[in-house]
């Protein structure tokens, strides 16, 4: 006998997923329609289909990652969906402990992990660069092999660099999952080396704050205090946003001794100190 098709409405009640999470599972690749009409578009599933879409919809209560949910489903292997659940367990864990801290940290009296934002102006400079589009969470992988890549080219031209390592990040955030990330060297030179870009960095006016410590911890409390400062002292000129790392990884100290200067170019008020 064979498997009856069921209109996407009432496929949606007995898997107790809605049409519109229906149509983005099949968009997706994740839960295909056994029939789709070419004329009209409407879809038809298997009354089969209802056990992938249970497991998808116990997954997705786990919130286990769409992407590991579609290897448990093409696996159809109880080690590998034993392999999968687990480190999505760790990593469960591991938010679980992230949301403590955080909770710790709201209640605690929150460390001062900068200087006071100070008013700068900054001369021209020349710099060697490589730039990325960069997702959230690749941030260190993307800076380490530029630096990495930036530190070759220049010791094989006999580029001399002339201060820390450093980035320029759009002035507007425009998108949580990536951003566009240019991180380079300043030096003294007038070509770029083989597989570099050469940047004349502009003077500018700016506001800048010393963040002490890890990037990852207390980063963006830093950047809400020096925006805030700017809102009161200025008008942002849209210029890049810099960041210089003073101090690294790559001199070999810990990341709570860590420090970057965060520059955001700005028009001072004719009031501001």
């Amino acid at each position: 006998m064979s498997d009856p098709l069921m209109s996407i409405g009432t496929f949606s009640r007995a898997a107790s997923l809605s049409v519109k999470t229906l149509r983005a599972y099949h968009a997706q690749g994740l839960l295909t329609p056994a029939a789709v009409d070419p004329e009209t578009g409407f879809r038809r599933y298997a009354a089969g289909q209802l056990a992938d879409a249970a497991v998808i919809r116990r997954l997705r209560e786990l919130e286990v990652p769409l992407v590991d949910v579609a290897t448990i489903l093409n696996a159809r292997d109880p080690e590998v969906t034993a392999a999968t659940l687990a480190r999505h367990a760790e990593q469960m864990r591991e938010r679980a402990r992230r949301v403590e801290q955080i909770v710790h940290d709201l209640h605690a009296a929150p460390p001062e992990s900068w200087t006071p934002p100070r008013l700068a102006d900054l001369p021209a400079m020349s710099a060697v660069a490589v730039t990325g589009v960069v997702r959230d969470g690749a941030y260190d992988d993307f800076l380490v092999a530029a630096y990495a890549r930036l530190e070759q080219a220049c010791r094989d031209a006999g580029v001399e660099v002339t201060g820390p390592s450093s980035a320029l990040y759009d002035a507007e955030l425009l998108d949580d999952a990536e951003q566009e990330v240019t991180a380079y060297f300043p030096v003294d030179a007038d070509v770029a080396p083989a597989g570099t870009t050469l940047l004349h960095l502009p003077p500018v006016t700016a506001a800048v704050v010393t963040h002490a410590g890890d990037h990852h911890e207390s980063l963006p409390d830093t950047y809400g205090l020096l925006g805030a400062w700017v809102a009161h002292h200025g008008t942002p000129t849209g210029q890049p946003l810099r960041e210089a790392y003073v101090l690294n990884v790559s001199d070999g100290v810990p990341p709570s001794a860590y420090q970057t200067d965060i520059v955001w170019p700005l028009t001072p008020r004719k009031d501001t100190p």
